[in-house]
């Protein structure tokens, strides 16, 4: 087998599992809630934030595609800011609140009060981290893509 033909299909699979993780970050944010029966009104207007989440996750997959296709690494930087965007993900998912019968509960406080209160203040930077490293990991793998800088001999 042409190890360029297997350079292709690995970067084509880490493409799509990167696709596929974007995706279930996205629906456990706009969704999670329901896994713990917690799931309410305010799912519509998470859909705001999860689909441009999902949607960066699409160029993200692409970018990791074409790292590989052209024989190029992926930086540790590049790994860094999606490791953080998924992990600010999965604690937004947890702290993200919802309306329901018994009022606003999330995952990790229910409604209890004052933790209700402290999953509400952590959601927030939660979201702003994730949108923030996942945009980082979609510029630096755009720029992997591109291959290392050439070095100017002097």
């Amino acid at each position: 087998m042409d190890s360029s033909r297997t350079t292709t299909r690995a970067g084509t699979l880490r493409g799509v599992l990167l696709l596929l993780t974007g995706v279930a970050l996205a629906l456990w944010v706009v969704l999670g809630r329901f896994l713990f029966g917690i799931g309410g009104d305010l799912t519509l207007p998470y859909l705001a934030l999860g689909v441009p989440v999902a949607v960066l996750f699409v160029f993200i997959g692409r970018a990791h595609d074409r790292i590989l296709a052209r024989g190029f690494t992926t930086r540790p930087a590049t790994w860094g800011a999606l490791v953080a965007a998924w992990g600010s993900g999965v604690l937004l998912g947890l702290t993200l609140p919802d309306t329901t019968p018994d009022g606003m509960q999330t995952i990790l406080s229910g409604a209890r009060q004052p933790w209700l209160d402290v999953a509400i203040g952590i959601a927030n930077p939660a979201a702003t981290i994730m949108i923030a490293f996942t945009i980082i990991a979609l510029v630096l793998a755009v720029q992997d893509a591109r291959g290392p800088r050439p070095v100017e001999d002097h």
